[in-house]
C-alpha cells in the first residue's frame, strides 16, 4: 500500500462520513487485489479547487457492463459473492451518497486484468488550505 495525501488541505464535511466512504474503498481494494498487488491512495487539488480523492488498485478489475451499476444497492458484479463472504452490496452505494451530500461525486474507471480506479470528488466550496498556527 501508498499514501499521498498531498497537501495541506481541510475538507469541510462530517469527518466520520468521509473516513467511513474513504475505508470502504480501501477495504475493497485490499479485499479484491491479489498478494503482491499495488493498492494506492492519494489526494489531490485540482486546479478548480475541488478535492481527489483516489483509491486505486492492481487487482482483477471489473469488466466495463458492471461499472454503471456498482453503486446500486445490493448490486454484485461476483452473485457468488454474499454477506457470509464478507459483502452485503452496500459499499459504494454508501460511498457515492456520502460524496453527493458533500457535493461531490464518485467515480469509477476500472479495466479488466489491470485494476480500478474508485475517486471521490469534491467541489472547491467543501476545500481550504489547513491553516497553521503557531505556538
Amino acid at each position: 500500500m501508498s499514501f499521498d495525501w498531498g497537501e495541506d488541505l481541510e475538507v469541510a464535511g462530517n469527518e466520520g462520513e468521509l473516513l467511513s466512504a474513504v475505508a470502504n474503498l480501501v477495504n475493497n481494494a485490499v479485499r479484491y487485489t491479489p498478494e503482491h498487488g499495488q493498492v494506492s491512495v492519494s489526494t489531490q487539488q485540482r486546479e478548480d479547487g475541488g478535492l481527489e480523492i483516489a483509491v486505486v488498485d492492481t487487482g482483477p478489475g471489473i469488466a466495463a457492463e458492471h461499472v454503471p451499476r456498482l453503486t446500486e444497492r445490493f448490486y454484485r458484479v461476483d452473485s457468488s459473492r454474499s454477506r457470509d463472504t464478507g459483502g452485503t452490496g452496500l459499499g459504494l452505494s454508501i460511498v457515492k451518497h456520502v460524496a453527493q451530500r458533500h457535493g461531490g461525486e464518485l467515480r469509477i474507471h476500472s479495466v479488466v486484468g489491470q485494476g480500478s480506479q474508485f475517486i471521490i470528488s469534491l467541489p472547491a466550496m467543501r476545500v481550504r488550505q489547513r491553516e497553521v498556527h503557531a505556538h
